[in-house]
């Protein structure tokens, strides 16, 4: 029998990750074989592209010793035709208050897949990971946040082996093994870092070309990069481990722009990528004008100038009586032109 939860709170949502602030009181009220039912619903993508919604509840369960989850799909028993022919991945868990890092589903003990066709005609059981005490061990203020993620992929039929994504961040995990450990290659440059070449040359067109020919780099296994700085290398060198930024969120244009430039030498498309959003969100009066030259550097940035040009627009009054001001307009004429045109529109 569902315990509706009064006082929990929703606290956010993606296409795939939601989370609740789920309320003790409520959860002490909830006996054996009952259960607390959220209501979800997310996006199935369809084979030929289109979208449909996919009505699903999750219950949390008192089950003897075990916290249990079951998932609950809607409209799927009176009628084969009803059967959802979708493969499901899950994942959930109770979050620690010390934990800072969202859920990882690949890597989370509660992760299964099945297909649709297996929660027919039952509610389908997820594998028991916690005790029944667990949610008041973690709990905060009379509250324990409970996090669930769900994919859903169209197909007839069950598929038994994990789904690309699974499968990429497997793979991304290996190359984030040999992260810090002694390798084939040193990158210098105010401090040394041990490297290996194979992940190197997977991850960047500059280094390929550089291992694969007879250069003094490849020759003496050391790679120098002195054109910036080691905090810097070495942020650059723990993306290509582990694709992903270590110091975030970064609100130093400075750093930002030491990770252009590495971003830009390497060819790193994917970096750039990253490094365009951070930009995007620390713009203000005093660095947009150094941002606009930044992009004026590196023509990769040049998807964003709509955005700076427009924040100059809207803050031009504050940013001309600015000292940088008089020291753009001297220094950077073409650019000043192009910005007044625009602000002439």
């Amino acid at each position: 029998m569902p315990i509706p939860h009064q006082k929990s709170s929703f606290t956010s949502s993606s296409s795939t990750a939601q989370a609740w602030k789920l309320s003790l009181k409520d959860w002490a009220s909830v006996h054996e074989a009952d259960y607390l039912d959220i209501q979800l619903t997310t996006e199935q993508k369809l084979s030929h592209g289109d979208n449909k919604e996919v009505a699903y509840s999750v219950g949390v369960v008192k089950n003897c010793d075990e916290m249990s989850v079951l998932l609950m799909l809607a409209n799927t028993r009176n009628s084969e035709d009803a059967i959802p022919k979708i493969q499901i991945e899950t994942a959930y868990r109770i979050r620690k208050p010390s934990d800072s890092k969202p859920l990882e589903m690949y890597s989370s003990r509660s992760y299964e897949t099945f297909h649709g066709t297996e929660l027919i005609p039952r509610d389908g059981k997820l594998k028991s990971i916690y005790d029944v005490g667990t949610a008041e061990g973690r709990s905060q203020n009379g509250f324990f946040t409970f996090e669930f993620e769900i994919r859903i992929v169209s197909t007839p039929e069950k598929k038994f082996q994990d789904s690309g994504l699974k499968q990429k961040q497997i793979f991304m995990k290996n190359f984030e093994s040999f992260y810090g450990e002694s390798g084939d290659v040193k990158i210098t440059g105010g401090k040394e870092f041990a490297c290996h070449k194979l992940l190197l040359t997977s991850q960047s067109p500059v280094f390929r070309a550089m291992f694969a020919h007879d250069s003094k780099e490849n020759a003496e296994s050391t790679v120098p990069i002195d054109d910036t700085t080691p905090e810097a290398v070495e942020e650059f060198l723990f993306f290509l481990y582990h694709g992903r930024l270590q110091r975030v969120p970064i609100a130093s244009l400075d750093f930002a722009s030491c990770l252009v430039h590495l971003a830009s030498k390497y060819h790193m498309g994917v970096l750039m990528g990253i490094c365009k959003d951070i930009l995007v969100d620390i713009v203000d009066v005093s660095n947009v004008l150094k941002m606009m030259k930044m992009v004026d550097k590196y023509p990769e940035l040049s998807e964003i100038s709509v955005k700076l040009g427009s924040f100059f627009k809207e803050n031009f009054e504050v940013i001309v009586i600015n000292d940088d001001w008089s020291e753009f307009m001297a220094t950077n004429p073409a650019l000043v032109t192009n910005l007044l045109r625009a602000f002439a529109k």
